[in-house]
């Protein structure tokens, strides 16, 4: 049980370096708002065709 703590507190902190890298530098940031608008585009479109049923 502590070496799957020990792992997700590595992996936690390796998922905060990148996202601190992406938000750090401004073409990141731009590429990574770009696929967040993208998938935000996908939900929106799942969302609408099941309210029309």
């Amino acid at each position: 049980m502590a070496a799957i703590l020990a792992s997700m507190t590595t992996i936690t902190d390796l998922v905060t370096s990148v996202w601190e890298l992406m938000t750090s530098n401004p073409l990141l940031s731009l590429f990574l708002a770009a696929s967040l608008l993208g998938v935000g585009v996908g939900v929106f479109r799942k969302i609408k065709r099941a309210s029309r049923g």
